[in-house]
């Protein structure tokens, strides 16, 4: 529109001048100039107006409010606000329904303009390319680019932090539960405990290459020893890690073999090196202290998985430092989540509830009920519960659309009912609570069509309308034409290096032999271990089955 308008004041001004000569008078130039310089002032406040309106929040355009579907009511601008967006998002829709392109994209879209110091992180749960052109196309290109497999990821540092926050971390992400004793479970931690705080405290940067060089390699960890011990760390910390390495090679590799297995995912492979950087292009704490942005690709696989809960874990970190460090109140942080359902841990719940205090709202975007309810039995009623505005786009299953009903509410519907008899006839009124939506009407939206419960304050205090409108489709550009970031050049940094100086292809592939053959053994009870992932050992751990210590 401000193209033809600009045309047309052109082509106005050629005509102007050339009146003027043919005239021989310069009234028609002045008048001209006078005419488009009222209508750039014109258009200049229309949009100042607008943008001052928006500004409030998330602008989605005319609706229909049905929170009485007895009595509807048109509403001209439905808004939700930033103050109500920041206690978080649910889309739930099928796929084609819009849930991606209209919620997830529209909410980064409004974001980036009305908001600009704050960042956002996208994780893309079905790694589709597409959602990213789309978001660039968009015009809000993130700052960073991360893939678990595509080769132009940026790169990240997964031992990076304080090292009680790592250990808590890598706890949650390393550690397999067994089903029939908790010793190793509780050996693998003590050794996170006595070796992580080591590494950390040397003058030189670390990575997880190099704890699993540690724990796999004797000579690494004397090594570890004699540098923390130059670079003055703490001498209980010593003491404590010279015990555990002080053990028979093969009575403590055998003991966190299943740590050995977990880590040798993130260590080894075509992938590693993105994980493993000295110097990493992407620093969570930046991202969230800077207001930058990252697209986060992750295709369902296991290994997007594994890398999805320890990016998850070290932003918990940074929630738990807002909420400790910061003064006032600081900017949101929005953590946005695409077909999530597969990616749940564990962890998850006490993540979401620490992000919520921190003003690092979540969003969520799910196909179905069943992705809600994979964290747990009771997290889609906590999502309920502590989520502000609930988005229902068209649904298929059963399961789904009868939780969608219940989420979007009940009122009270008031029937008036006429009765005769002989003799006389009675007028009454009843009361019944009634859905306000059914099934068959989920089912039957159109891609972009939503019902919107959410919060909206008003003169007497905070209601909660329920909306039904047709979300607006980004303007994407020419999004197929956008190429995803070539390959970032490596950034040279010194650091540990033991992965360099103790590994080699025939002893790689040693350790991980006997750290698998280690976990499949039958452990201190009798019973066998049945860790949840397999993988991992070491250096000097003799082969059972070839030596006089073997079992038969």
């Amino acid at each position: 529109m401000s193209v033809i308008a600009g045309i047309l004041l052109f082509v106005l001004g050629i005509d102007a001048v050339a009146a003027s000569i043919f005239y021989r008078a310069w009234q028609p130039v002045v008048l001209t100039v006078a005419f488009a310089v009222t209508v750039a002032v014109l258009v200049r406040c229309v949009r100042q107006a607008q943008r001052s309106v928006n500004c409030d929040g998330w602008l989605l355009g005319a609706a229909i409010e049905v929170s009485d579907p007895d009595r509807p009511r048109r509403v001209a601008a439905a808004r939700l606000s930033w103050d109500v967006l920041d206690l978080g998002l649910i889309a739930i829709g099928a796929p084609g329904s819009g849930k991606t392109d209209s919620v997830m994209l529209g909410y980064i879209g409004a974001h980036g303009e009305y908001r600009p110091r704050c960042g956002w992180t996208f994780f893309d749960g079905k790694g589709d390319v597409d959602t990213y052109r789309k978001c660039v196309g968009l015009g809000c290109a993130p700052d960073h680019f991360f893939s678990s497999e595509l080769p132009g990821s940026e790169s990240v540092n997964l031992f990076e932090g304080a090292a009680a926050d790592v250990v808590d971390r890598l706890s949650k992400v390393l550690i397999a539960t067994t089903e029939s004793t908790s010793f190793y479970m509780d050996e693998q931690r003590a050794v996170l405990a006595r070796m992580v705080p080591l590494l950390l405290g040397l003058p030189v940067a670390t990575c997880l290459r190099d704890l699993y060089v540690t724990l796999s390699v004797k000579d690494a960890g004397n090594e570890l020893l004699r540098r923390a011990r130059s670079a003055g760390a703490d001498p209980a910390e010593i003491t404590l890690a010279r015990q555990w390495l002080d053990q028979p090679f093969a009575t403590r590799t055998r003991n966190v073999s299943g740590l050995l297995n977990r880590l040798f995912v993130f260590v080894a492979g075509p992938w590693s090196d993105r994980l493993n950087a000295y110097a990493p292009d992407i620093r969570i704490d930046r991202l969230v202290s800077g207001g930058e942005s990252l697209f986060a690709h992750l295709p369902l696989t296991a290994f997007a998985r594994d890398v999805a809960i320890a990016l998850i874990e070290m932003f918990g970190v940074e929630a738990r430092r807002r909420q400790i460090e910061h003064v006032g109140v600081p900017d949101s942080y929005p953590l946005l989540f695409d077909d999530w359902g597969a990616f749940f841990h564990d962890g998850f719940g006490p993540f979401s509830a620490r992000c919520r205090s921190a003003r690092m709202p979540l969003s969520f975007g799910f196909q179905s009920h069943a992705q809600l309810r994979a964290v747990g039995p009771g997290y889609a009623d906590e999502l309920d519960d502590t989520v502000a505005t609930k988005m229902i786009l068209r649904v298929q299953g059963e399961g789904t659309a009868r939780y969608a009903v219940r989420l979007l509410g009940q009122y009270e519907a008031v029937e008036l009912a006429t009765r005769r008899w002989t003799g006389g006839a009675g007028i009454s009124l009843q009361f019944a609570s009634c859905d306000r939506v059914t099934e068959r009407m989920l089912r039957e939206m159109q891609a972009g069509e939503a019902y919107i419960s959410t919060l909206a304050h008003s003169a007497g205090g905070v209601r909660n309308p329920l909306w039904r409108l047709r979300l607006k489709l980004p303007e994407f550009g020419a999004w197929r034409t956008v190429v995803l970031p070539a390959t970032p050049a490596p950034v040279v940094a010194e650091g540990l290096d033991f992965w360099g100086r103790y590994m080699n292809p025939a002893r790689l592939a040693e350790i991980h032999r006997q750290a698998a053959y280690a976990q499949s053994e039958p452990d201190r009870a009798g019973h066998d271990r049945r860790d949840r992932h397999s993988g991992p050992l070491p250096e000097g751990h003799a082969d059972p089955r070839s030596g006089p210590r073997g079992r038969t």
